[in-house]
């Protein structure tokens, strides 16, 4: 009985001493808290699950920056940690061992790109504090990012980008990103100061004391280059002789921009100049630096934003050698948006070339798809100046000229005259009771419905002699048949017309074109105003645009066409306005204009090409200083050139009117249709 009772008691003594006995460390609990960390990126709890001497040889702060600078910086997202062995098998190595490599496979995502790679995490066996067993993980820097190091850096790179550029339809720059000359003076270089600074200031345009005055800052120094003044890189021939000829004379070739067909394009392209402060505070958070040049005017300013693009941010992994091992991630384009027209820059030359001195606008317009391939001003100026740096005394010459080059006309509005004529015509036909073979008597300058108008009366330019109808008045520009004719088609019907052809739509182009009105407050309630409309005058007003838009109609089929200007590569938007007999049967009118020896169009004629015209006069102000408009548009019938030609020039008082104008038209014609 005793020495079953002992025997018992050894028992109990082993089972007690075998249930205190604590469970070894699992090192699979480091393991699988890590990997919980690392896709949650807990950078922190990361750091405190690393083995002593990773601990000792990186600091926490530094770990974690490490982490967050690339995690959070491009960013890497979705994070994923496993291991490439059974759980079984890995427990099993474990066992008896101070450290093993764990097989793991490593994953994150990068905007749409999933880096994947694979390599062997090790897991220490270390004595805590108390005297246990416990495993950690080594640190390793493939546990950071595939190919990884400790010397690598992150680093984020601005770039500013290149201004997109403008085209014609032919691919040919209206502005571009070129090169400028960069003019001064190295004060060192200098041999005879005075033949020196006279020289350069006669090639300038500068004054010797500005010039004097900038060799004198406190800030230059005998190696210093002075600069005097940006010109175009065409004057790279003068600026290297003078080099040569005057020593201390320099240049330097810089990036700028450039406008390469000068006048041509100027209203239509605009140009670029530096910011203002305020606009400097808007574009700083951005990236922009204070020297970055914003659209001033034209397509230049409009389309700012596209042109201008976006600073592109680049992350890298940079060596301890400072060069790139990979580039993480690309953020904005190089460059900004290039902007492709439908504008014909030879088409656009051509026309400037025939306003030659005058001033007005002119435009060419595709009436099948509503192409603008050209848009003209005159006078106009050089875009390049604004760039290169105008002085002071040459702004305020461009300001008082009495000729206006840096007035837009072609978005201003002008009393259009008798080319709004095919208009009333078109409008007519499609009233009621209104018959065109009607006519009225062609004898007599003057007309007025009654006494009721008192002193006022229309007055013809050209009396036909012969009973006039509606062809008749076409072919004369009858101002008394058309005063007649709005007065039977009545101010509503006149009104909701010519709306229909656009008059009074407001522009779409962006371009700030003022909007066309019938008259100043959208009615025609007074008789006489209701017929000066009828033949152009009264208080309608038409940019340049507006006609030709509404010739469309005219020259396809009664459909109306939206008018573009940029390339958005789309068709235009397109609305019948008229029936397509109506159309063709006003076609024929204009025909007439040109073709028969009494019409006001008939120096167009040219042979070989089907034309249809209609010429306008039409006056501004009253008494002595009242200005004359003479306008000519033509619509022409080819398969190549499906095109409208419109033109309009002020002042032709004495100059044989609307004629002065068809003859430029006629030598355009000729000139860009062959």
């Amino acid at each position: 009985m005793k020495k079953s009772l002992l025997v018992l008691m050894g028992l109990s003594l082993i089972i007690f001493s075998g249930c205190s006995k604590e469970e070894p460390h699992d090192p699979m609990e480091t393991f699988y808290a890590y990997q919980s960390a690392f896709e949650r990126q807990d950078f922190e709890a990361m750091y405190e699950l690393l083995d002593e001497e990773s601990r000792q040889n990186l600091n926490k702060e530094e770990y974690v920056e490490r982490y967050e600078r690339l995690y959070e910086t491009v960013p890497l997202t979705d994070t994923k940690l496993e291991p490439r062995m059974e759980i079984f098998d890995i427990e099993k190595e474990m066992q008896s061992k101070d450290s093993m490599k764990v097989p793991v496979n490593l994953s994150m995502k990068k905007e749409d790109e999933t880096v994947a790679y694979s390599f062997d995490a090790t897991l220490v066996k270390e004595v805590d504090e108390e005297e246990k067993d416990s495993y950690r993980l080594a640190f390793d820097p493939l546990l950071v990012y595939r190919n990884y190091q400790l010397t690598d850096t992150i680093e984020v790179e601005e770039k500013l980008p290149e201004r997109g550029e403008i085209f014609d339809r032919n691919g040919k720059g209206l502005a571009i990103n070129g090169e400028l000359l960069w003019v001064g003076i190295v004060p060192g270089r200098i041999i005879d100061k005075p033949a020196t600074v006279s020289a350069l200031s006669e090639a300038l345009g500068l004054s010797v004391e500005h010039i004097e005055k900038r060799l004198s800052l406190d800030w230059v120094k005998e190696d210093t280059f002075v600069d005097m003044k940006r010109v175009s890189y065409e004057e790279l021939d003068t600026f290297e002789s003078l080099r040569l000829q005057y020593p201390g004379i320099t240049y330097r070739v810089i990036k700028g921009r450039v406008y390469p067909y000068k006048e041509a394009a100027a209203h239509l392209v605009g140009y670029v100049g530096l910011v203002s402060q305020e606009e400097y505070e808007q574009l700083k958070p951005e990236g922009f630096p204070l020297d970055t040049r914003v659209g001033r005017s034209g397509l230049e300013s409009l389309y700012e934003e596209d042109l201008r693009g976006e600073v592109s941010r680049s992350v890298h992994i940079l060596d301890a050698a400072g060069k790139v091992k990979e580039t993480l991630k690309v953020m904005g384009e190089a460059k900004g948006k290039d902007l492709h027209l439908h504008i014909d820059i030879d088409a656009q030359m051509a026309l400037l070339k025939e306003l030659g001195e005058d001033r007005g606008t002119a435009s060419l317009v595709d009436y099948k798809t509503g192409e603008v391939l050209a848009l003209v001003n005159a006078p106009s100026y050089d875009p390049n100046a604004f760039v290169l740096g105008l002085s002071q005394e040459e702004y305020t010459a461009l300001q008082e000229n009495p000729d206006k080059p840096l007035l837009n006309r072609y978005t201003r509005l002008y009393a259009p005259g008798s080319v709004v004529k095919p208009l009333t015509a078109a409008i007519a036909l499609e009233t009621q009771d209104f018959d065109p073979n009607d006519t009225i008597s062609g004898t007599g300058d003057t007309w007025q419905k009654d006494s009721s108008w008192g002193s006022y009366s229309v007055r013809r330019i050209q009396s036909p002699g012969i009973p006039v109808d509606l062809r008749t008045a076409m072919i004369y520009s009858d101002n008394i048949y058309f005063a007649q004719t709005a007065l039977k088609i009545g101010e509503e019907n006149l009104i909701k017309g010519l709306e229909r052809f656009g008059i009074g739509e407001e522009d779409s182009t962006g371009l700030g074109f003022m909007t066309s009105q019938v008259s100043n407050d959208g009615t025609l309630s007074s008789e006489i105003r209701l017929a000066d409309t009828g033949y152009g005058q009264g208080q309608m007003l038409f940019n340049a645009l507006t006609l030709p838009r509404a010739y469309t109609a005219i020259a396809d089929g009664g459909i109306l066409k939206e008018l573009m200007i940029v390339n958005e590569e789309r068709r235009p938007r397109e609305t019948t306005v008229i029936k397509e007999e109506t159309a063709e049967t006003v076609k024929s009118y204009m025909r007439d204009v040109i073709v028969q020896p009494e019409g006001s169009g008939h120096m167009a004629n040219l042979p070989g090409r089907v034309l249809y015209g209609k010429t306008g006069t039409a006056e501004v102000g009253s008494g002595d200083s009242y200005l004359t408009l003479g306008w000519f548009s033509v619509i022409e019938e080819s398969e190549s050139r499906p095109f409208i030609t419109t033109m309009m020039v002020e002042d032709v008082k004495d100059r044989g009117l609307s004629g002065y104008v068809v003859e430029k038209v006629q030598r355009f014609l000729t000139a860009y249709g062959q």
